[in-house]
């Protein structure tokens, strides 16, 4: 059920108002904001400091983040990133649920300041068809609680937003960064091997070599070959082409830039070439593999598990 304009705009004042701080365990919060916007056109390109989860509850529209363009629709659940370039746009306007935030580091669990730092290193943070999700049940709720004649128990506000916050970072953390996610065996990577995967989802549009990014890393060439082999098994040029076809499937899902674009963004020389690796890898062409996320054939929500599968089918 789509909240009243009513109740997000009473909600929000309580909130502003009262719920401006979240103990944990396992993490603490300190609160910039809420917000339950209606009929919200859009806003120029902006950054900010801090974390911002977004729920669409009604209407459709866009979210440009770093100059790439997702589709807005009921359900669709989103965080911008600290220090990340981005706006909506909606035609009809969209009734828009949000908060600002920031972990406490000094008191949260280690575990958990370490997953906000593997989160601000995800290309995006984005998540279609979460209207039964645990956060979005729990953000509705807040809402109806917050919007009532009468608050009985303030500690049940807060309660109910630190679960939103912590349902909402664990779901991003498993599924909104799709395919860059760090999971399964990248997250024994060791620093080194971190460091040399932030450069190369930097530079895929680029030809890397494994010279460049061993002295990128202050490492030999030697060692960089037996660090993928020990922790990934995996050759430099088999890991390269696995992050460009993850790239290209992110892009393909979220964003309406052609196949032609993509497989010059993530790298490949030619549109034919791209379609035929990421065929080879994937057991689908990127026209129809498209088509199957967005006519839900492929669920949401199980793509990553999707692609990691692929992957490990072609080490296999």
């Amino acid at each position: 059920m789509v909240p009243s304009i009513a109740a997000c705009q009473k909600s929000s004042l309580y909130l502003n108002e009262h719920v401006t701080s979240l103990q944990g365990p396992p993490a603490s919060f300190f609160i910039h904001y809420w917000g339950g916007k209606p009929r919200h056109r859009g806003n120029t390109p902006h950054a900010h400091s801090f974390f911002e989860i977004c729920y669409v509850a009604d209407g459709v529209g866009t979210y440009i983040h770093n100059g790439i363009t997702y589709p807005l629709r009921q359900g669709t659940l989103y965080c911008s990133k600290p220090n990340s370039s981005h706006h909506i746009e909606s035609d009809s306007g969209m009734l828009l649920l949000f908060v600002a935030f920031d972990i406490i580091q000094e008191a949260s669990d280690p575990e958990v300041v370490e997953m906000f730092d593997r989160l601000n290193r995800f290309h995006h943070l984005f998540i279609a068809d979460t209207e039964q999700s645990a956060a979005v049940l729990t953000w509705k709720a807040l809402i109806d609680y917050c919007s009532g004649e009468k608050i009985d128990y303030p500690k049940v506000a807060e309660k109910l937003a630190h679960s939103l916050l912590l349902t909402s970072l664990s779901m991003f953390s498993r599924y909104g960064g799709s395919v860059t996610a760090e999971n399964g065996t990248e997250s024994i990577y060791s620093g080194a091997l971190k460091e040399a995967k932030d450069y190369i989802m930097s530079n895929l549009s680029h030809k890397l070599t494994i010279k460049e990014l061993a002295q990128e890393i202050h490492l030999s060439e030697r060692q960089l070959s037996r660090l993928l082999s020990e922790q990934l098994g995996l050759t430099f040029p088999s890991w390269i082409r696995n992050e460009r076809i993850k790239r290209a499937a992110y892009l393909l899902v979220y964003t309406d830039i052609n196949i032609e674009d993509i497989s010059s963004e993530v790298g490949f020389e030619t549109v034919h070439y791209f379609s035929k690796v990421f065929a080879d890898l994937m057991n689908i062409t990127p026209a129809k593999f498209r088509k199957a996320v967005r006519s839900n054939e492929l669920d949401f929500s199980l793509l990553h598990r999707y692609l990691q599968a692929a992957v490990n089918r072609s080490l296999s």
